[in-house]
This record gives C-alpha cells, sequence and structure tokens, in this order.
C-alpha cells in the first residue's frame, strides 16, 4: 500500500510497556512518546497493534492469519502476478516502495519472488517489521524514502502502490485502511517516486484504480486490468 507524506512534525504517541527497547529507542526519533496520546501502540499475539479508541480504529497485523494466510496458500490467479510477469515468467527480483501493511509483498514472496520493501513511515515500519519476523520469506525489509534509497538496490521489477485519489462517492473505507489514512496520510510525492522509478534499469508497475489517470500523468508502455468490473489497473513502464 503507501509511504507517509513529508510533514515531520513530532506527533504524540504511547506506548506500553510490551513495546521493545529496541522500538522505543527507534520510536523517540520520530515521536513525542507520551503517556496519554490519542494514538496507543500495544501488542496481541506476539505482534503490534495500533489503537485509537476516540475514533474506534485499531489495527493489529498479524500475517499468520486471516487475509494474509488464505492470499498465500489460494492457488488461483492473482492480476499482480501476471503484471509482474516478463515474458510469460515471474521475476526473480521484485523492490516494492510503497510496502504498507505488505499484502502485496508477502503474496509474492510467497510465490518465490526475492522482494526488497522500503518504508518510510517510522511507526508502521516498527509494526510491520515484528509482524514479518514471524515468516520465513525472502523479504528484506528497509526504513527510509524510496525515492531517496531506490538508485542503492537493484530488480527485475520495480513496484509501486501509491495511496488511491478518491471519488466523490465512494463507499466508507476498511477500518485498517482509516488507520493507514490517518496515520500515514497522502502520497504527495508519488509523482516524484515514478520518476525515480523510471531512471533505474527495472521494468516498472504502479497499480491504480480503474478510474484513475496516469500516475503523473505518465503514459505506460501498456496496462494490464482483470476482467472484473471496476477492478485494479496496473500500468506498466519499460
Amino acid at each position: 500500500m503507501t509511504n507517509t507524506s513529508n510533514d515531520t512534525t513530532p506527533l504524540p504517541l504511547s506506548l506500553s510497556n510490551e513495546v521493545s527497547e529496541k522500538d522505543k529507542i527507534f520510536l523517540s526519533q520520530y515521536y513525542q512518546l507520551t503517556s496519554n496520546s490519542e494514538w496507543y501502540l500495544d501488542t496481541t499475539n506476539d505482534c503490534y497493534r495500533i489503537n485509537n479508541p476516540a475514533e474506534k480504529l485499531s489495527l493489529t497485523l498479524d500475517f499468520r492469519e486471516g487475509n494474509y494466510r488464505h492470499r498465500n496458500q489460494n492457488i488461483g490467479k492473482e492480476p499482480l502476478l501476471q503484471a509482474v510477469k516478463i515474458k510469460g515468467k515471474l521475476p526473480q527480483t521484485l523492490i516494492d516502495t510503497t510496502p504498507g501493511v505488505m499484502k502485496d509483498s508477502i503474496m509474492l514472496a510467497s510465490r518465490g519472488i526475492k522482494i526488497t520493501a522500503i518504508e518510510r513511515h517510522p511507526l508502521l515500519f516498527v509494526i510491520v517489521r515484528q509482524a514479518l519476523s514471524f515468516l520465513d520469506l525472502d523479504i528484506d525489509y528497509h526504513f527510509g524514502d524510496s525515492s531517496i534509497l531506490l538508485p542503492e538496490f537493484s530488480a527485475q521489477v520495480i513496484y509501486l502502490d501509491p495511496m488511491y485519489p478518491s471519488k466523490k462517492k465512494s463507499a466508507q473505507v476498511k477500518k485498517d485502511m482509516q488507520i493507514l489514512h490517518s496515520l500515514v496520510g497522502k502520497d504527495d510525492d508519488a509523482e516524484k517516486l515514478l520518476q525515480v522509478a523510471r531512471q533505474q534499469q527495472a521494468r516498472v508497475i504502479v497499480k491504480r484504480p480503474s478510474y484513475a489517470e496516469y500516475l503523473g500523468n505518465q503514459t505506460p508502455n501498456f496496462s494490464s486490468q482483470a476482467q472484473k468490473r471496476g477492478a485494479t489497473r496496473f500500468d506498466i513502464y519499460l
């Protein structure tokens, strides 16, 4: 899913005693740690959970269960798998520049693709890193800004999944997306990231809703879209 906006203003954050000392030190560099913040990080089943009681929002990332487990064991066709193929074969390596809650990265890694994922939102990075520690997948997870770090890595495919542009008439988004929108904000620099990605020696794939214009009005070489009406579109740059 997404990177965060470039707002670096320290925000208040409360941590439970179960948060590791390493993660407390890391988060203290980016947040004002306090005992009475509207956002509270604790643990459940050894995974981190972020809560906002006032907004009735709560998100736990546990890649061992739920939709993650079902999607990674499902042998059916995934539209993204078709989009990342090069000459009919899955790539050996892929960089996910906007991993978010890792749904796509984990699905791709479970198919044998070596994944490099770069996340720039500190709190999301900590939550995901903890959940990844229980998986045996070939995923290198890094903290930082993809538009800066991308040239330091190489892969056959570079994947972008920026926040979807809003529709005037749209249903209420799911709870996990509400939290991401609240914490992470908008991808105001997604166009810049696409420009950086296209400068690398790799195929670039951008995930977009079918109703959206091309990111940054940059016309792809071609697009791949699922047959389902209103489905996601993948814009592919060679």
